[in-house]
């Protein structure tokens, strides 16, 4: 029935393997149809539906797999998300229902988390066919997603994730994403990453709010349905518990064209201004944001260093996507950012 390290997880594996599982935990389940990867960088990420025996539909749901054979560990780690899903689902945040999650490897060979499908979809970046599609005033969507935000870093880590992990510093921060830039496909790139990293370590203020973050907050990432109500936040695999600031930095570089590269910026369907989103989130949060710049900075560092060493995943032939030839030459662009946003 399971799966190995050696077998790989193609669709028609995984649906092979969805089908006895669905049979013993669904009631009802007799067929599972439309098997397919989900897009964005999830990794091994499938949605699939379930069916009962004359065709019925009960379910649409999504599968995160572990790589099989790869040391669990941050994005790898799809288990690491169940306590902390589970907790905001108490806590009232949306997030996509956990359905089941195991490390029994006797059904695909690896961990596995089992979602809801949500019938919804996110506000593009740079695709017009993707999610909700081109919208003429991008803004309602943005506000409720910095609502949303505001909501995140109100929820107690210390009541609901006490034991889920540590805190982690900015130099921990900093260090993590650093050990990224010895692989970027340019030394020049490297050496502007390191300049950055530096300069964010001599300017740390340290009197950070420290609560869960998302880590990846940008608006492939937040979910709304036909009518553009936000109705969950998706993605969880880098969330931590740190400077909270670090997820408006992240969506606030996301759509500031100045941070990106032209081949980016110019096909960039959704842009707004660091002030406007950093005036919505002290409204939501009812809080002032302190070190705004300087947390868009630390997200330059990390995005920079993300993109630039999934390039060279890419371009050596480890793990294809073609859109890093759009996203991985950001990395200077991004580092030059930061580094202006700290002069």
């Amino acid at each position: 029935m399971a799966t190995d390290a050696t077998t790989p997880l193609t669709v028609a594996r995984v649906q092979e393997l969805l089908l006895p599982w669905a049979a013993a935990h669904l009631p009802g389940a007799a067929q599972v149809t439309d098997v397919g990867p989900m897009p964005g960088n999830a990794g091994l990420s499938f949605g699939f539906d379930v069916r009962d025996a004359e065709g019925a539909h009960l379910r649409s749901l999504v599968i995160r797999l572990a790589p099989p054979g790869v040391r669990r560990q941050g994005n790898t780690d799809v288990l690491r998300q169940v306590p902390l899903l589970r907790a905001l689902e108490r806590a009232t945040f949306p997030v996509a229902p956990v359905v089941w999650a195991s490390g029994d490897e006797r059904w695909f060979g690896t961990d596995a988390l089992v979602q809801e499908r949500l019938q919804a979809g996110h506000l593009p970046m740079h695709d017009p066919k993707a999610g909700v599609g081109r919208v003429d005033d991008p803004a309602p969507y943005l506000r409720q997603a910095v609502e949303a935000l505001a909501a995140l870093h109100r929820v107690s880590w210390t009541e609901h994730l006490a034991d889920w992990e540590v805190p982690r510093s900015v130099a921990a921060e900093v260090a993590f994403w650093r050990r990224l830039l010895p692989r970027h496909p340019e030394p020049r790139w490297a050496e502007l990453g390191e300049k950055l990293a530096d300069r964010l370590l001599a300017t740390d203020p340290a009197d950070h709010r420290v609560g869960l973050f998302h880590g990846d907050y940008q608006t492939h990432n937040v979910l709304y349905d036909d009518v553009g109500r936000l109705v969950a936040v998706v993605d969880w695999e880098i969330a931590g518990i740190g400077p909270v600031g670090l997820d408006v930095g992240w969506l606030t570089m996301m759509v500031d064209q100045s941070c990106w590269h032209p081949e980016r910026a110019t096909v960039a369907l959704v842009s707004e201004e660091p002030e406007r989103i950093q005036r919505w989130y002290e409204e939501a949060a009812g809080h002032e944001l302190e070190h705004a710049r300087w947390y868009q900075a630390l997200a330059c560092y990390r995005y920079g260093a993300i993109t630039g060493f999934n390039l060279h995943l890419h371009r050596s032939g480890r793990r294809t996507d073609p859109t890093n030839e759009l996203t991985g030459p950001a990395a200077p662009a991004l580092f030059t950012a930061g580094l202006r946003l700290l002069a």
